[in-house]
């Protein structure tokens, strides 16, 4: 669900694509049609990332894969190896969620599938050979939702609140 609520293209062809019917035509409806997000050439963020799916042979899920694109030092990665592949840190100069986007994306345009039976590991499709050769150019939505930081949420309510009243409705949760 919340793929479906942060995708970047057509609302109905993330759906059509989910339940596995091949569309292309935006509805031309809903709020991505109507309102378009932002592009950018993403030719190089997918490659970045559909390599990384590749090197990790494609038997990882999506945090992995960010991590390593991100160089994250952790006992896991360098367990695996993975610490050592070439694309190994090669994102780090963009955040996290950046990562998750460009890979969800990726998802939608049907480059790439989440295996359910072995633990959501990302897979290539063949769909995904012509960019990670550079042989074709692809677009990508720059994220329009930025999440607030905790911080950044308490300031927007000013602190106006009854805590008491709060700690009661705390406790009972």
């Amino acid at each position: 669900m919340g793929a479906f609520a942060e995708a970047q293209t057509c609302r109905r062809l993330v759906l059509l694509n989910y339940f596995g019917e091949g569309r292309q035509e935006p509805c031309g409806n809903c709020d991505i049609c109507l309102d378009p997000p932002k592009q950018y050439d993403g030719s190089t963020d997918a490659q970045i990332a559909l390599s990384t799916i590749g090197r990790v042979n494609q038997r990882f899920g999506m945090g992995y894969v960010v991590e390593v694109i991100r160089g994250a030092n952790n006992q896991r990665i360098r367990d695996y190896g993975h610490d050592k592949l070439k694309v190994y840190g090669m994102g780090r100069d963009k955040s996290h969620e950046h990562w998750v986007s460009v890979i969800r994306q990726l998802i939608h345009l049907g480059l790439v599938t989440q295996n359910i039976a072995q633990h959501s590991a990302l897979q290539l499709t063949e769909a995904a050979r012509p960019v990670l050769r550079g042989e074709s150019s692809l677009q990508l939505a720059v994220p329009r939702i930025v999440a607030l930081k905790p911080k950044a949420m308490q300031k927007s309510f000013g602190g106006n609140y009854d805590r008491k009243l709060f700690a009661k409705l705390r406790q009972t949760a």
